[in-house]
């Protein structure tokens, strides 16, 4: 991909990206070590380190979101964007609560009595805060309707931090494929599809394309561009499940009787998003569809 610049006539701003992992690690890595200093949080910084999550790029320090006095002490030192990029550590009800309903009450708690509150706070949610299902494309108008705890969860942490900081730009993503989350790919080896009937939508977006967007957000907004508070992070075509795994079986090089084990998932996953104000802000996907980002998954394997 290539490295994303900001002017560097421009002083150097902080970034502090909170639960930073795989998604934090990999945006850091696309910016302008001039444009900004990067420090990545976690509990355990130790644990980035041993997968060598590029020392060199990010400053890694200890602390736990779950903590005011924790992210009073990290932020003390200054903060131009905050990222959250929280995933939870067990997928359990208390799991996400911590994840996401402790973290954004933590970060509500202290940003607004910062001496200099940060010009951007990016919070990454999920479209799992859509529940309903049906042929009508989805959009940020449409009222959410979890289906389940977590998107539950992840509704009432977006309501914390959006009510405390008003700077809040959140962007719920789809489900997010690339390098090292290959998840479906495995489904499709080990022979396991989708029913083709009822079609059963999936919504996917590249990684590349998921830490490209929030980029183009953190630049365009140091530019002097307000965007909007809520974002959905898709692709351009949502497809139903059996029609992409049949596809990736002729791309992997099986045959369609490859495909022997149905998989029954929940209807209520079935769902067409619009990104149609995520192009608005002008942001061109590198991928804009399953085929282009799964071809170049593929080719970056062999």
């Amino acid at each position: 991909m290539a490295r994303f610049l900001a002017g560097t006539a421009m002083a150097q701003e902080k970034l502090w990206i909170f639960g930073c992992g795989d998604l934090g690690a990999r945006l850091a890595l696309q910016l302008n070590r001039e444009a900004y200093s990067v420090n990545g949080v976690r509990r355990n910084p130790l644990v980035a380190l041993a997968t060598k999550r590029r020392a060199d790029v990010v400053n890694w320090r200890r602390g736990d979101a779950t903590k005011p006095e924790d992210v009073q002490g990290l932020l003390a030192e200054g903060a131009d964007v905050i990222l959250a990029t929280f995933t939870p550590d067990e997928h359990t009800q208390s799991g996400y609560h911590r994840a996401y309903i402790d973290t954004a009450t933590a970060l509500a708690e202290v940003l607004p009595n910062l001496p200099r509150p940060p010009r951007l706070l990016i919070w990454v949610s999920s479209t799992r805060v859509y529940g309903q299902c049906g042929d009508q494309m989805l959009d940020e108008r449409a009222p959410p309707q979890p289906s389940g705890f977590q998107g539950d969860i992840l509704l009432a942490a977006e309501e914390i931090i959006r009510n405390a900081v008003p700077t809040t730009c959140v962007v719920r993503f789809a489900g997010i494929y690339g390098p090292g989350r290959d998840r479906l790919l495995s489904q499709v080896r080990a022979g396991r599809c989708a029913p083709p009937q009822p079609p059963q939508f999936s919504n996917r977006i590249h990684v590349d394309d998921a830490i490209g967007f929030l980029i183009h957000l953190m630049e365009q907004h140091r530019g002097g561009w307000s965007p909007e508070q809520l974002y959905i992070g898709a692709d351009c075509m949502p497809v139903p499940m059996h029609e992409l795994q049949q596809w990736l079986v002729k791309a992997m090089g099986y045959t369609s009787a490859h495909l022997r084990e149905f998989v029954q998932t929940s209807e209520r996953r079935s769902k067409k998003l619009s990104n149609k104000r995520m192009l608005e802000t002008g942001y061109q996907l590198k991928y804009p569809d399953y085929r282009s980002g799964y071809s170049a998954l593929l080719e970056s394997e062999r």
